[in-house]
């Protein structure tokens, strides 16, 4: 069983850049860039919240809708962000912005950029990761290796790299 306070705990204090990042882009990251645009919350992570959060819009999911991992199913929490929360209540995609986690086809782990950003973060624009605080880095790695230790976040990171390799496949 993940311990999500472990989790938000080892994210509490580093950011992407030793800086405030958001100055960068005046903090579009935390604002609804795009209509309907949000987060969704890992399996388990909403015993983080209470679901009345007062900065937030929440929504429940159904996984045949839309599409997620084969293994989900069911509810996924859905989080729509209004612009301002305490940044100790933040969820895991905003702990971890701009980098998504990929499982090589040998199974280990790595960060990448999450190229779906790119339109509105400066940082993955670089395409440098090196641009990034190194502590930031190695902290998020450290919780998605914990992360890795359950199984339908597992494959649900297993799929979503597979689904990145066929996109960045050269056509046939």
């Amino acid at each position: 069983m993940i311990d999500w306070n472990k989790i938000y705990a080892l994210l509490n204090d580093v950011t992407p850049l030793r800086t405030n990042c958001g100055e960068l882009c005046d903090a579009i990251c935390c604002t609804e860039w795009d209509e309907g645009v949000g987060m969704y919350l890992l399996p388990g992570e909403e015993v983080m919240f209470s679901g009345e959060e007062e900065w937030a819009d929440w929504e429940e999911l159904d996984t045949e809708d839309y599409e997620f991992c084969p293994s989900w199913s069911g509810k996924v929490k859905f989080l729509r962000c209004k612009g301002y929360c305490q940044r100790e209540k933040r969820p895991l995609a905003c702990r971890v912005f701009p980098l998504m986690p990929y499982l090589t086809k040998d199974g280990i782990l790595e960060l990448r950029w999450d190229k779906e950003l790119g339109k509105i973060c400066p940082l993955v624009q670089t395409a440098d990761l090196n641009v990034l605080d190194p502590e930031f880095i190695s902290r998020v790695k450290q919780v998605y290796m914990l992360l890795l230790e359950d199984h339908l976040i597992k494959e649900d990171i297993e799929w979503q790299s597979r689904k990145l390799d066929n996109e960045n496949a050269p056509p046939v």
